[in-house]
């Protein structure tokens, strides 16, 4: 009986106990399973849980905590929106009209006021952050009779700037033009069509054109000879009728500008048949060609020029030419006649090109017919103080359609 007795109390003890340590046993087990990391607590000890205060360090200030790293990972990049490219057709008459707010003054008292302007050209990306500008605020400005303030035009597409300065004692008129596309450089021809007889004034053209800044070409209906290519079509091939020597090869230096708006050329000495040009053209993609010349630089070197049919090389007399500067970049300068006696010869000119720093340079026709349009007027003082009628242009435009301009 108390041997019965005794065994029921320990029975009731083990059940006390069980009671009590199981749940204990469970309660530990579990805690065991929730804190050991599976790589062992000196694993956790090295990576602060999520919610913890960030660790200070001795990096320096700069440095990105890992918590930043992490942000700036995740944070979803920002996209900019690409820049619209605008082409104009090949066959279109006219660019789009400027936009006259666009159009800008800037005194010849402080052309430093130009430098905020060429700064916004290189903001819309036409001006590479290093690219050489031919305009200088330090340049001598031509103050005399016929001089003008600096004028300007800028838009996403065409940067362009015209100043009056002094060189060599002359009065010479200056056009610098960066443009976003190559279809910005065009040629126009009178009513539009090769061989017609009527001429304009180029004003009037340029206005025709929309032209932002237009200049006059070679007046090729003034004379039947030289190498002339107009909408890729080789219109003219005539070496002319000059001196013995040069009776077999190209009476002039032709230039040839192609579809990317690079200058090419062909020299007085070079010999070409029909077949050899049209080749060339072809290889080279050449839209138009301009018959005059000569070459004035090339490879950044003046040339010298002992001998040629136009432009009464070995005397004083008014220029006209164009050049290319780099990519898209071109600079068109004239020496006129005015209160100051305005003329070099042809060496003189295609030196002074030179020192512009352009890679070449071809001379135009001058005198009364050397010419430079801005806002539908002649910049230069034109020889005789009047326009002349030509029979064609070259000019740049803007690329942007009408409507879709953001000013300022």
């Amino acid at each position: 009986m108390e041997k019965s007795s005794q065994n029921r109390k320990n029975k009731a003890v083990n059940i006390i106990l069980s009671i009590v340590f199981i749940p204990l046993f469970v309660l530990c087990l579990a805690w065991a399973l929730t804190n050991v990391h599976p790589m062992g607590a000196s694993a956790a000890a090295k990576t602060p849980a999520a919610t913890a205060e960030p660790v200070s360090t001795p990096e320096p200030a700069a440095s990105a905590t890992p918590a930043e790293e992490v942000h700036e990972e995740i944070e979803p990049a920002v996209t900019p929106e690409p820049k619209k490219h605008y082409v104009i057709p090949e066959g279109a008459l006219a660019g789009p009209a400027p936009d006259e707010s666009l159009y800008g003054t800037v005194s010849k008292d402080s052309p430093e006021d130009m430098l905020p302007v060429i700064e916004k050209a290189r903001e819309y990306g036409l001006l590479e952050e290093d690219e050489y500008v031919v305009f200088d605020p330090g340049a001598e400005f031509y103050k005399g009779l016929y001089s003008d303030d600096i004028k300007y035009y800028l838009d996403e597409t065409i940067f362009a700037v015209l100043w009056k300065e002094v060189i060599d004692g002359k009065s010479c008129s200056l056009a610098e033009v960066k443009i976003a596309d190559a279809s910005q450089l065009r040629r126009k021809l009178a009513d539009d069509t090769f061989g017609g007889y009527n001429q304009y004034y180029a004003s009037d053209m340029a206005v025709s054109a929309n032209a932002v800044v237009a200049m006059n070409a070679d007046y090729y209906l003034f004379r039947d000879f030289g190498i002339v290519i107009y909408d890729r079509e080789l219109k003219r091939f005539n070496t002319g009728t000059y001196l013995n020597p040069y009776l077999k090869y190209n009476c002039i230096d032709s230039l040839f500008i192609n579809s990317e708006g690079d200058f090419l050329y062909k020299t007085i000495l070079e010999e070409n048949t029909e077949e050899s040009i049209k080749q060339f053209a072809a290889d080279n993609d050449i839209l138009f060609s301009l018959a005059f010349g000569p070459v004035l630089v090339k490879d950044g070197q003046a040339q010298t020029c002992d001998w040629y049919p136009l432009g009464e090389i070995d005397v004083g007399y008014s220029r006209a030419g164009i050049g290319q500067v780099g990519k898209l970049h071109y600079l068109w300068m004239s020496v006129n006649h005015g209160d100051v006696s305005g003329s070099w010869t042809i060496n003189e000119f295609a030196q002074h090109f030179a020192e512009k720093n352009v890679d070449s340079a071809y001379c135009l026709d001058g005198g009364q017919t050397g010419e430079v349009v801005f806002q539908g007027a002649p910049y230069n003082h034109v020889d005789f103080g009047a326009e002349r009628t030509v029979s064609d242009i070259i000019y740049f435009v803007s690329a942007i359609p009408e409507g879709e301009r953001s000013a300022g």
